[in-house]
């Protein structure tokens, strides 16, 4: 178990480190959907870990997974300038 443990760590520190990288590489500066995005990118990673750890309770985590997936597919169709 700890093996695992370990690897959701990694997993989410990589996904950290990548989705900085991908915000740092935009020309564009720091618009909203970047600020989001790092958000994002913040948050599924600590999910993931917290998850992994068993820190929080089942309903728990599926409140926040919930919340996260119906923020990504909320905000997929609908006005641009939200």
């Amino acid at each position: 178990m700890e093996t695992v443990k370990l690897g959701a760590v990694l997993l989410a520190f990589v996904m950290f480190l990548a989705g900085g990288w991908l915000v740092n590489r935009r020309s564009t500066g720091w618009g909203p959907s970047t600020l989001q995005a790092f958000g994002l990118v913040l948050l599924v990673p600590t999910i993931l870990v917290l998850a992994v750890t068993q820190a929080l309770s089942k309903e728990i985590l599926a409140t926040l997974l919930g919340g996260v997936a119906g923020y990504i597919f909320g905000r997929s169709g609908g006005d641009p300038g939200r």
